[in-house]
């Protein structure tokens, strides 16, 4: 068996993380501008924040891809430090989803449909659990450690690509009824 401190290369990987990152990132900037245009929307004010639920997850995790795409691409990692980044990404990411999850159903004014309840709340745990076993296969086998993040990666990319749209199209269509003068609302 190979020792702990034996350096794991990523080649092949590099060009991954290279998309990973920049994708993640530049959708993270996108965000910043479809929160910005938020301000114009009146949401009644309540015990729950539906922002906390639904944008700032979307926010969360791209800047996990993000992050692991700059973590995982540093030279010299060794089974153990990959392994104990992976694990603390895991551990945290469930933690955060279970916390997300608590605090949407305090929402109020509006009821996740099916769809939410799987891109929002359903899909991005399964990958932080991709993650955590990710790290737990680190000491036997990195391969399978960076592929099973690798996956987790995307399936967050994605369910963050789905989230942010689906964010958008919703302001756009409560800013369409808020200022439909037959909408009654107005």
């Amino acid at each position: 068996m190979s020792s702990l401190a034996e350096v794991i290369p990523i080649s092949g990987w590099d060009t991954f993380y290279m998309i990973m990152g920049s994708a993640s990132g530049a959708l993270t900037g996108l965000m910043f501008v479809v929160m910005s245009l938020r301000r114009d929307i009146r949401i009644p004010t309540t015990t729950s924040n539906p922002a906390r639920s639904f944008s700032t997850p979307t926010i969360v995790h791209f800047t996990v891809v993000l992050s692991l795409s700059a973590i995982l691409s540093m030279p010299r990692h060794s089974r153990a430090s990959l392994g104990i980044v992976v694990l603390l990404v895991g551990v945290g990411g469930l933690a955060y989803m279970a916390f997300v999850i608590s605090n949407m159903r305090k929402i109020e004014i509006y009821t996740p449909d099916l769809e939410d309840k799987v891109w929002h709340f359903g899909l991005p745990p399964v990958a932080y659990l991709l993650v955590l076993a990710g790290g737990f296969w680190a000491w036997a086998s990195p391969t399978t450690t960076l592929n099973l993040v690798g996956i987790a990666m995307v399936a967050l990319l994605v369910c963050g690509i789905h989230n942010a749209w689906d964010s958008a199209i919703w302001m756009i269509s409560y800013l369409a009824r808020d200022h439909d003068p037959t909408s009654g609302d107005s």
